[in-house]
């Protein structure tokens, strides 16, 4: 595996999602959760967006070898979703009231 495989694989698409999850969790404790949903709600149009850019700058520009860096990258990007969801929502279940943590089932 090459060092522009792993930079655009692995280590981009890892700071990108750190960026949107540290936005993510400072929106929860100053604006509160519904602004946090919202930006998570817009961070799905800017994520699909990075994934075509990430596309065509690995294959297309790059010319990575698609059938490793596709799979690389869709698998770093699915892993790290599933991690900002677990993190935002741990953040999202703190900063939630009294009253309505009594009234969720």
């Amino acid at each position: 595996m090459n060092i522009p495989m792993i930079l655009m694989g692995i280590i981009i698409p890892i700071m990108f999602s750190l960026i949107h999850t540290i936005v993510s969790v400072w929106l929860v404790y100053n604006y509160g959760n519904l602004s946090a949903l919202g930006w998570n709600m817009l961070g799905f149009l800017t994520k699909s967006m990075f994934m075509l850019f990430m596309t065509y700058m690995g294959v297309i520009v790059l010319e990575l070898n698609w059938k490793i860096y596709i799979c690389l990258l869709s698998s770093v990007w699915f892993i790290s979703h599933i991690w900002e969801a677990i993190y935002v929502t741990k953040h999202m279940d703190e900063n939630c009231s009294e009253l309505l943590k009594s009234i969720q089932i």
